[in-house]
This record gives C-alpha cells, structure tokens and sequence, in this order.
C-alpha cells in the first residue's frame, strides 16, 4: 500500500518557504494597488465594484479566462501583469483588498 501512495505523493500540497509566502503576498499587493489605481484614474469605481461583487462566485472562472487569454491580453499589457490579475481574479482574500482598495482611493480622491 506504500508503494502506491508513493506514486501519487506529487499530487500532495507541500508547505511553501516563508520568503516564497512573502514574496507572493508582495506581488499581490503590487498589482492589487496597481488595478486599483488604474480603475480610479479611468474614474470607474462603481461600473468596476459592481462587476466584481456580481462575478464574485465566477471568480475563479475569470482567473482561469485570462489564463487562457494570456497571448491576446500581451498586446495591451505586460504579460507578468496579466498573470497577477488573473491570480488576484482567483483569490477571494485579494479581490477583497482590491474592492477595498478601490474605495479607498476613490473616497481619497473625492475629498
């Protein structure tokens, strides 16, 4: 029986290093702050919450979406960008700080 959980041991989530954990956490946070600001700048704080709350559920589809689209999204953005939004599409911790963020910026802005 040990030989045949041996075989599939690859399939088992390992721990990630500390220093990956933060570095990732990193990354999020830059391209969370870098959507948010992009979304304020084009002035499209409600249209842009709106959709995210709506697609909420989908998020992980949408992730994956822009996984697959990766090539075509290349022509308008950077493709290290593309796969930043579409892992914080897939995470509902970080598309949380995005919409939080997102009205931050908005409220700073307006007053």
């Amino acid at each position: 029986m040990e030989a045949i959980s041996h075989l599939f041991s690859f399939l088992r989530a390992r721990p990630e290093p500390e220093t990956e954990q933060a570095e990732h956490r990193a990354a999020a946070a830059e391209i969370t702050e870098k959507l948010a600001r992009a979304i304020v700048a084009r002035r499209l704080e409600a249209p842009a919450a709106l959709f995210l709350e709506l697609n909420r559920p989908l998020g992980f589809l949408m992730s994956q979406a822009a996984f697959f689209a990766r090539p075509f999204l290349g022509f308008f953005l950077p493709v290290g960008d593309v796969e930043g939004a579409a892992e914080v599409l897939g995470d509902p911790k970080a598309l949380d700080e995005l919409i939080n963020r997102i009205g931050e910026l908005s409220a700073a802005e307006s007053s």
